[in-house]
Formats: C-alpha cells, sequence, structure tokens
C-alpha cells in the first residue's frame, strides 16, 4: 500500500517522496537463545550469536542487492550502512550510477555519502540532504520502501531528472536501521515529455487557434481551433493549411503579406535566430484582429528543430486599447508640444524631445526685417508672416524631419537623412520660394529669411551653437543661407 509521507524539508519544487510495505526476508539463521543454555556457556554463545548475526547481516544485504538491481534494471543504486546507533558507516555508488552521471570510476566519484551530496542540484541541495537525513530519524514510522523524484546534476554540469525506490533494512533484534540501499533511473525524457504536454495544453487555451508542426514533412496536429477554422479545406501540408484559412478569412490587404511570412524556410532561420516570428493581420469572417506567431516545439538530438508551434491569438481588445493610447498621447502631444499660432512643433517639444536626438543636420532660421513686416501689416500681419512661413518649412521636409518655432520669428529645422548637396539644394529652393508668399492686404510686404546650417552627424543639442554662428553670418546680408560643416 503506498502511501504519502510529509517532513518538514519537502518542498513542492525540489521533488516527490512516497512510501510503501516491502516483502519481509524470512530465511536468514536464528540466533542462539542465551538462556536456555548453562551460564558458563553464554560466552561462546554470544560469540557464535554476533557471528551468526554479521553471517545474517551479509546475507540480507546480498538479497537485497540483488532484489534492488533486479527491479531497478541495472539502474543506478546506492548503498549505505547504519551502526546500531545509526550513523553512517560506508556508502557506496553501483558502476551504473557514475555513468548515468557521466563520472569516470571510483576516483572520479568516490563512495562517501559527499560524492551523492555534490551531485545533487545546488538550489535544492540543503532540502533534499535534510529529507534524507529526516528519513533516516523517523525510518521507524515508515514502511520500508520510499519513492522519490528529484533532480541530480551530471558532472559536466548538465541536470537530469531521476526517480527510484529506497529500502529501509532494520535489525530483527531490536528494529534499528542496518542497511539503506536503492535504485534509481534517468526519467529526464519522461518527464519533459510531461511538462511539454502541460505546455502544449496551455498553448491550447491561450491561442485562438494552433498547431504543432513536424518540420520534416509539415505534418501536423491540430492543438486548438475555431468556428472559421473547421470551414477551411483541410490539407496535410500546415504551411498549404495556414494559406487556405488566409484565402478564406482574412482581409485582402493583408493576404500578400501573409502569403510571404508563410515560408517554411524563413520561419525556421527567423525561430534560429530570435525565438519566433509573427505577424498581425485582420480577420474579415471574425471582424476581429489576430496576431500569428510560430516558435520553436522541440529539437533532435543533433539540436536540429524537430517541431514548431504555430499559434493564432486574438489581440483585438489589446490592438484597441493601444489605438486609444495613441489617440491620448496624440491629443496630449498636440496640447502640449505644438505652437498655437503657427501650428508646428513647439519650443518644448525641442526641449523634452528632440535636444538629445543624433541627426545630420541643424538649421537656424529667422524671417529679416520682422519689425518692419509688424510696422507696416500689424501685429496680425505678422501673425499671417509667421503662420505661412511655418507652413511652407513644414511642407518642404519630410515626415521624419522636424520644424520648430523656436520663439518670436525665429525657426529651427532638423534633418535626420540629409546630404550636403540636398541640404543647400533645400535651402536654396526655400530662399526663393518665400518671394511668392503675401500678407492680405498688404501686396507691399516681402518676405525673405536668413538660414545658418550645422551639417555632420551629431545630436541635435551641438548643432545648434553652430548653426547659429552660421545664422549670424547669412544675416550680415539678409535673404541668404550659410553652411557650415563640423568636424
Amino acid at each position: 500500500m503506498e502511501r504519502k509521507v510529509t517532513t518538514e524539508s519537502i518542498d513542492g519544487d525540489i521533488g516527490q517522496f512516497a512510501a510503501e510495505a516491502s516483502i519481509e526476508v524470512e530465511d536468514a539463521t536464528a540466533l542462539f537463545d542465551i538462556s536456555a543454555y548453562p551460564e558458563e556457556q553464554h560466552e561462546l554463545l554470544e560469540e557464535c550469536n554476533r557471528r551468526i548475526e554479521e553471517a545474517n547481516s551479509k546475507y540480507r544485504i546480498a538479497k537485497f542487492r540483488e532484489d534492488m538491481f533486479a527491479k531497478g534494471l541495472k539502474a543506478g543504486m546506492y548503498f549505505c550502512t547504519f551502526d546500531r546507533d545509526e550513523n553512517m558507516l560506508s556508502f557506496e555508488f553501483n558502476d551504473e550510477t557514475r555513468q548515468m552521471l557521466g563520472y569516470d570510476g571510483l576516483e572520479d566519484l568516490p563512495n562517501e555519502f559527499d560524492s551523492w551530496v555534490k551531485t545533487l542540484v545546488p538550489e535544492e541541495r540543503d532540502a533534499i540532504v535534510k529529507l534524507f537525513w529526516d528519513s533516516v530519524r523517523i525510518h521507524r514510522e515508515l514502511p520500508d520502501i520510499t519513492h522519490a523524484t528529484y533532480r541530480m546534476q551530471k558532472k559536466d554540469g548538465s541536470i537530469i531528472w531521476v526517480t527510484g525506490a529506497g529500502r529501509f533494512i532494520r535489525r530483527p533484534d531490536d528494529g534499528s536501521l542496518e542497511i539503506y540501499m536503492g535504485c534509481y533511473r534517468d526519467i529526464t525524457a519522461q518527464q519533459e515529455l510531461e511538462e511539454y504536454l502541460k505546455i502544449i495544453e496551455a498553448i491550447g487555451r491561450v491561442f485562438n487557434f494552433s498547431l504543432f508542426i513536424d518540420v520534416s514533412d509539415m505534418s501536423y496536429r491540430m492543438i486548438s481551433t475555431n468556428e472559421y477554422v473547421e470551414t477551411v479545406p483541410k490539407d496535410p501540408d500546415a504551411i498549404r493549411f495556414l494559406k487556405n484559412n488566409v484565402d478564406a478569412s482574412v482581409a485582402e490587404s493583408f493576404r500578400k503579406s501573409l502569403y510571404d511570412w508563410l515560408d517554411r524556410d524563413m520561419i525556421l532561420a527567423a525561430i534560429e535566430e530570435h525565438g519566433s516570428t509573427s505577424m498581425e493581420f485582420y480577420s474579415e469572417s471574425a471582424h476581429r484582429w489576430f496576431e500569428g506567431i510560430f516558435m520553436i516545439g522541440d529539437r533532435n538530438e543533433d539540436g536540429s528543430i524537430a517541431h514548431i508551434v504555430y499559434g493564432c491569438m486574438d489581440t483585438t481588445e489589446a490592438k484597441l486599447q493601444t489605438l486609444a493610447q495613441q489617440k491620448m498621447i496624440s491629443e496630449f502631444e498636440e496640447e502640449i508640444y505644438i505652437d498655437s499660432l503657427s501650428k508646428i512643433r513647439n519650443r518644448r517639444f525641442l526641449d523634452e524631445k528632440l535636444i538629445f536626438k543624433p541627426c545630420n543636420a541643424v538649421v537656424m532660421a529667422d524671417i529679416d526685417l520682422f519689425k518692419e513686416i509688424n510696422d507696416t501689416a500689424g501685429h496680425q500681419g505678422g501673425d499671417e508672416a509667421i503662420q505661412k512661413v511655418a507652413k511652407l518649412l513644414e511642407q518642404s521636409v519630410r515626415k521624419e524631419d522636424v520644424v520648430i518655432r523656436y520663439g518670436g520669428d525665429e525657426f529651427m529645422m532638423a534633418f535626420f537623412d540629409i546630404t550636403r548637396e540636398d541640404l543647400e539644394h533645400k535651402l536654396s529652393y526655400l530662399k526663393n520660394a518665400l518671394k511668392d508668399i503675401s500678407i492680405e492686404n498688404n501686396p507691399e510686404v516681402h518676405i525673405s529669411m536668413s538660414f545658418g546650417a550645422a551639417y555632420g552627424t551629431e545630436l541635435v543639442n551641438n548643432l545648434i551653437g553652430t548653426a547659429d554662428k552660421a545664422l549670424y553670418e547669412s544675416k550680415k546680408t539678409r535673404d541668404a543661407y550659410t553652411v557650415i560643416d563640423i568636424a
């Protein structure tokens, strides 16, 4: 009858421990009953009993060794003996144990209790050793046979799971522990399979639709499915089956990218390099967003990928939440980072978002003789000039580049991918395009600007000073641009 036994040292993360009763060995030679003989013969009889007990002990050891060896099917074995005070006298391994753990002979793994201790996984070692000694301490309360499943560390540092049976052999007269012996075998593959099955079950719960795919022939086992997948024509090849799903349910705008993604060799290469590969798409059938993911299932002994897992996860709620957050961020940035007059980015955006980004060029610019524009067209005309200049500058750069109202009639531009030649062409174009700007009801007002540029790959912050120097040179003549190359 098997029963669970608990001691303070048993930890759920360490392993499992159970016990059961064994078959008694009854054919040992009986000892003399000294009380039945004259007193003068007692000393001789005591010596006879000592020798009989020693012979019985050797017999029991041989008998139990043979029994355990048979049950262990030449698995790993350990064997330890105790004196009548239950102090350990000896500890030894068999050769199968050393082979299982990657050790070579007695010198490599001596017959010592500490040798067994060092084969335990370091972070679990104390708990398992305590369990061993607790078992010895309470052995009279336990059945003869115990079972344990735990982890051991091989000589090369790799970890294996072992399971086995240990047997308490007690002295017939006082019940003290005479021998403790056990055998165990490597169950790593079985343990990993059980854990893997748990993972597969979890995948089925996480993914709306999932496959376990054999990469050798792309055959597959369905882990989980849904009503839309069930209507799709089945195909023995996983990639063709997934493409059938694309045809049947995915919005047309996503189909080409998904077809390109569903390539066996590209999928395997991506998994080897990154661990997984994924693609987002929209299902017209379900009216929901999904993300398809390929990841590693398991490997062959040579390290090559044996199986991959495909999972399709419903991301609709997360996507809607992300879109809502993006809208909130966009509204927030519009409120604090957009200049209310010019409708382009403001100085705060420069200071908080842009100042320490690397770029290729920074341009500082201001409107020539802006005070005269205000004097001629009034402040409303001055505001109109700023708005129209800002619009021209903003429309003249790429989406990745940034135009900022630096302050008053001053502007700044940051370019993130531009050659020196293109920069000069850009400034020349702007200088000429400004001539087409007119102020309503004030046709006599003409607008020009002075530009100063710092060219070279540097942080925005480090280019502003050089761009200011270039602007100072341009303002000497006005309606001009100057470019300074940084070293």
